[in-house]
């Protein structure tokens, strides 16, 4: 018997201690998403009072609660060798998303013009769209003017009035002299532009001072042009069309083309090059 005792107190000594690890109990309302230290370890039920977490090691562990449309919540637990329990809270409704403002008009700047005036002879009165100025040097400039068409007149005792329109680009510099002694007036746009090509059908020939052009691709880019108005024509298949364009000092003018039906065939902007 004294020999069986020592066996079996032998015995017990050889079996290593078990550490067991704790278990968790989170109540809450079923369908629920479950996370264990961002890990998904199940979906809640009424089955369980929520989910029940078994042999969780040891330590510290945060455990998190989702549901669609609802703000999650977080629960930091310090788990040991007893059981613990976590009581969730009924969830909060997630806000409702800001509503954005509808975007308005897009809003066109457009870039003012210079108008670069002479005049034979010198002194005389010079008028802008109605608005007199007088010019009493040899070159007078006008700046801030929006682009586009504007009436130019010249008067002076002694000649007669002589008017026309010019065009200001965005941004660009014209020159016009009013002759009183020729009775006329001449436009000038100094310096060199380009032009920018895009077409529907792409391929197609673009003629401009006297020179063509095969556009092959998306866009065609012509360079050193003299700036000035020139006549541009397109041609698809015999297809011909033709416009006037504006070739501005240091700009690039973008012209669409369009051979479609019921398309603007020219579209024509302005942009620095």
């Amino acid at each position: 018997m004294r020999f069986l005792r020592w066996l079996s107190l032998l015995l017990l000594a050889c079996v290593p201690a078990i550490s067991f690890a704790g278990d968790v109990q989170v109540l809450c309302e079923p369908a629920l998403r479950v996370y264990l230290d961002g890990k998904p370890v199940g979906t809640s039920s009424a089955k369980e009072d929520g989910l029940f977490l078994a042999n969780v090691v040891e330590g510290e562990h945060v455990i998190r609660i989702e549901k669609d449309g609802f703000v999650p919540q977080s629960f930091q637990v310090q788990v040991e060798k007893i059981p613990i329990e976590v009581k969730v809270g009924a969830l909060a409704p997630e806000p409702p998303a800001p509503r954005e403002s509808p975007a308005g008009p897009a809003k066109v700047v457009q870039v003012a013009g210079n108008l670069i005036v002479t005049s034979a002879p010198q002194n005389c009165v010079v008028e802008v769209d109605g608005k007199a100025e007088s010019k009493s040097v040899p070159l007078l400039r006008i700046d801030g003017l929006a682009p586009g068409q504007h009436t130019v007149a010249f008067s002076k005792p002694g000649f007669d009035r002589v008017s026309g329109v010019v065009t200001i680009p965005p941004g660009g510099d014209v020159s016009v002299r009013g002759d009183l002694l020729a009775r006329k007036i001449e436009t000038v746009n100094e310096g060199q532009g380009a032009l920018r090509v895009f077409s529907t059908p792409e391929v197609c020939s673009v003629e401009i001072l006297g020179k063509t052009h095969d556009k092959t691709g998306t866009v065609l880019n012509v360079t050193h042009l003299a700036a000035g108005e020139h006549r541009m024509v397109v041609n698809w298949r015999g297809r011909e069309m033709s416009s006037n364009v504006l070739i501005t000092a240091g700009h690039r003018t973008v012209v669409t083309v369009s051979f479609i039906r019921g398309e603007e065939p020219f579209v024509v902007s302005y942009e620095p090059e």
